[in-house]
């Protein structure tokens, strides 16, 4: 592409001289702003520090004055402080030196105050670690000053005080200095009449080193102030005396402000103590910050040359050095004659057009390829399954001709039998798209695994690295059930895989086939939801197994009232025709031949009208599809058999076991163990006779039905709820789903989603 002087404005050249230039203008603003910024950003700086260096003083004086009044408090309570208060003189000089020890200790254990002083009412006398005195030459050595009487003094230690801190004149090294003191009286029975009084004088002196360890304190003050806005400590020597701001302060609450303090503007932080009320003022001249603020500014300025200088160059650079490949990339593109001149287009515009449309011949090309090789290899599969393959081409060359990953001549064939529950998928060519892309992502990183339909039935080969010829099953059936769990919970969809033994060769391939297709006729007796193998269910040399005899046992055990025995043999039936090794033909005719045997037992007067017309046997057992419905089933006729054969006992030994029954069931339906046995251990009673009273008493049909019909009621309650199939089945007491919409679909004609869509 030619571009000349007059198309300057279109090219990306000219976007990056002013996309250069904007950028440019960032720093420039940003600086203006950051410099508009600054006075706000030290305000808070200052403020966030002067609070939180205040916090922290405050902090440490309110725990030593925890500690202070903690030990007020145990001196109060101690027996020998209770013993010198009560003492008379004659015995008060052991107490006086036992205390006097005691003191010494406390006090060499707590450097925040300066002393401990008992007076003692009675004696007259005051207890310090150094000295016994009486209360007058005490307060000669003490606290003598021509502001505070003897009088002030004694009539402060006989008053009644609750602990709080005064401001006193206490002696310390020749000088008498004002100095907060804690005082508490110290009574023996009534807190009208003091026997005595705790004195503890803090120790100025910890607390203004303290204070002169802050950072700035020598260019500013600090105050501690008590309750009365009396300065109790502050920075620097002597006592300050109470300006009219220090009301001010007072009235303005906690936090911090702007004031003018001596003359000079100040930043004045304000913090109360939750535990002594007293206050913590901090007073520092604003210009100690605002130093700062002008360092911020000269750094600023002198950063917003720097980019004009220097940006100004950059952009130069870039901009010459960006466009170089381009200018490249333009001509290269601008050769081929079915992209267009492009005169009216930038580069970038030119250059991406150019590109998707190769991009979008190429992918259109590579989908043709994918979906042919696709039909190809459909093709080739089914015919290898159906053993129509040409055999004499060798296996690696087929195997890369249709693009099929073999890496060995070891193949086994699954089958795929797919249902939805109700929600699910319909359509069957999406429900085979489902099941063989996530089978594949499951199975794929350890087996090679190719998919295709065989007459609408999903089958899938195998390739067995050598690797993994020993356990190749196990690892299947781990996968299998993995992608299983996820299928039906997330698509609504259940299959039923069937798989084939080993084989070699390509002729192997049609001898699995036919395995799989052999294998797939156990299905129903098997069960569904489960990975069945020809191998293990490959058929014995075993005959047919219910004799006549066993007949004529099975008819006299029920006829002689030995229904235990009776329940056994047919349990073992049961056992017996569901082996792996035994062919399901076998084990249906057993079944039906069994349930034709409990029938005969029944009188003839009644077999017409209660077995055939009302119970319906045969067609509810050719229409079991399951090892678990054949049996329910067969359990159900047995149960009616005896029922219909016991002799009547004597109803009125039982009257009311049907209500009784009834309550149990609408108890305990959510119970997965439920059943007529476990009713009739709960009453003692057998599970035919049980069952026999239930419909005798309430006319309702058998237990065993009433039971569904219970369960099936609570579920249609809970469906309405809004709950799932999975878990409405599992509140109502069925071991499965499965059972659960095949119960509700028998009682009530309509599967359970099929119920909450309708509802």
């Amino acid at each position: 592409m030619n571009w000349g002087r007059g198309n300057f404005t279109r090219s990306v050249a000219f976007r990056w001289i002013v996309s250069y230039a904007v950028i440019l203008c960032i720093p420039v603003i940003l600086s203006v702003i950051i410099y508009g910024q600054t006075r706000d950003i030290v305000k808070y700086e200052i403020e966030r520090a002067s609070g939180a260096m205040l916090q922290q003083v405050r902090y440490i004086v309110d725990g030593e004055l925890l500690q202070t009044e903690s030990l007020a408090a145990q001196l109060a309570i101690r027996p020998d402080v209770r013993a010198l208060l009560a003492s008379s003189k004659e015995e008060n000089a052991y107490n006086v030196y036992k205390m006097k020890q005691e003191l010494s200790k406390l006090l060499s254990t707590n450097d925040f105050i300066r002393g401990i002083y008992l007076y003692s009412s009675p004696l007259h006398s005051v207890l310090s670690s150094e000295t016994y005195l009486r209360e007058r030459l005490f307060y000669e050595i003490k606290h003598q000053t021509a502001d505070f009487a003897y009088k002030d003094w004694l009539d402060l230690m006989n008053r009644p005080q609750s602990g709080e801190y005064v401001l006193l004149p206490v002696e310390h090294q020749g000088k008498i200095v004002s100095t907060p003191s804690y005082i508490r009286s110290l009574s023996l029975q009534s807190a009208d009449q003091p026997e005595g009084t705790l004195l503890i004088p803090l120790n100025v002196d910890k607390m203004m080193t303290m204070l002169g360890n802050i950072d700035w304190v020598e260019k500013g003050q600090v105050f501690i102030m008590d309750t009365k806005d009396q300065i109790l400590f502050r920075n620097g020597e002597g006592q300050a005396i109470e300006p009219a701001s220090y009301r001010e302060w007072s009235s303005r609450g906690t936090g911090t402000f702007t004031g003018t303090f001596e003359g000079v503007e100040s930043i004045i932080t304000i913090e109360s103590s939750d535990t002594t009320g007293w206050k913590y003022v901090s007073v520092f001249p604003t210009d100690v910050f605002w130093e700062r603020a002008a360092a911020i500014r000269t750094m600023n300025l002198l950063g917003l040359l720097l980019c004009f200088v220097i940006g100004g160059a950059v952009i130069y650079y870039f901009a010459r050095k960006n466009y170089d490949p381009v200018k490249q990339l333009v001509s290269v593109f601008s050769r081929n004659p079915s992209k267009g001149t492009g005169k009216d287009l930038d580069e970038y515009t030119f250059i991406r057009q150019s590109v998707l449309e190769t991009i979008r011949e190429r992918d259109d090309m590579s989908d043709r390829h994918t979906k042919q090789l696709r039909v190809l290899q459909d093709y080739y599969l089914g015919r290898l399954l159906k053993g129509q393959a040409d055999r004499s081409v060798p296996l690696a060359e087929l195997a890369k001709t249709h693009n099929l990953a073999w890496t060995s001549d070891r193949f086994a064939v699954l089958l795929f039998y797919i249902d939805s529950d109700e929600g699910g998928t319909k359509d069957l060519a999406l429900s085979q798209f489902i099941v063989s892309n996530i089978v594949a992502d499951s199975i794929g990183d350890r087996l090679t695994i190719h998919f295709t339909d065989m007459d609408g039935m999903l089958a899938a080969v195998v390739n067995v690295d050598p690797v993994c010829a020993e356990q190749w099953k196990d690892e299947l059936e781990d996968r299998l059930a993995q992608a299983y769990e996820f299928i039906t919970a997330r698509y609504k969809l259940r299959f039923t895989t069937v798989g084939s033994e080993l084989q070699t060769g390509l002729d192997g391939i049609h001898q699995a086939f036919l395995q799989a297709l052999e294998a797939q006729e156990y299905r129903l007796v098997l069960g569904e939801g489960m990975l069945i193998w020809y191998g293990d269910i490959k058929q014995s040399e075993g005959s047919y197994f219910f004799t006549v005899n066993d007949q004529m046992v099975l008819i006299n055990l029920l006829k002689a009232d030995e229904y235990e025995k009776a329940k056994a043999t047919l349990d073992n039936v049961i056992q017996q025709a569901f082996q792996r090794d035994m062919s399901h033909e076998i084990a249906r005719c057993v079944l039906l031949d069994v349930a034709t045997t409990l029938i005969k037992t029944i009188p003839g007067e009644e077999q017409a009208g209660i077995a055939w017309d009302e119970w319906r046997p045969l067609r509810r057992l050719l229409s079991s599809s399951t090892k678990l419905e054949f049996q329910q089933e067969l359990e159900g006729i047995f149960d009616r058999v005896c029922g219909v054969l016991r002799s009547k006992p004597n109803v009125q030994t039982s009257a009311g076991i049907g209500e009784k029954v009834i309550a149990f069931v609408q108890e305990h339906y959510s119970d997965k163990n439920l059943s007529v046995s476990m009713i009739g251990d709960q009453f003692r009673l057998s599970p035919q006779y049980v069952s026999r009273l239930f419909r005798e008493q309430t006319g309702q049909v058998g237990l065993h039905d009433y039971i569904s019909q219970v369960r099936v009621e609570a579920a249609k309650a809970l469906l309405l709820e809004g709950g799932g199939i999975e878990e409405t089945a599992a509140k109502v007491g069925f071991a499965s789903s499965h059972a659960f919409i095949r119960v509700f679909k028998k009682y009530e004609g309509i599967t359970p989603g099929r119920f909450k869509t309708i509802q």
